[in-house]
């Protein structure tokens, strides 16, 4: 429990503290680019996240109240990303959503 506390706390503050760059477009990037991005080694979280685990992740990211421009600066792994409030309030709230949704693919 204690990994995937840090885990989803690491997927909120990424979003919050502006690890991730916007990007431009509007369209919302793919629960599977999302997962691709989350599993890689260039996370935007620092290390990469098993694939089971990234895929839950990814869902929940992708269903949250995000903007299309966070969720793609995420998947382009871009740095120096301004959050707006809306976006700080929703990566506030993501990492209890994280940790209800996903802790059984992180505890595996």
């Amino acid at each position: 429990m204690k990994l995937f506390t840090k885990t989803a706390a690491a997927v909120s503050t990424a979003v919050l503290v502006g690890s991730l760059a916007a990007c431009g477009g509007s369209d919302r990037p793919s629960q599977q680019e999302l997962a691709d991005s989350i599993s890689s080694g260039d996370s935007a979280l620092g290390s990469a996240i098993p694939e089971e685990a990234a895929d839950c992740f990814a869902k929940v990211i992708h269903e949250s109240d995000l903007s299309d421009d966070a969720l793609q600066a995420m998947v382009d792994g871009e740095e120096n990303y301004d959050a707006s409030d809306e976006d700080k309030e929703a990566a506030e709230d993501l990492q209890t959503t994280l940790i209800d949704e996903c802790q059984d693919s992180v505890t595996q």
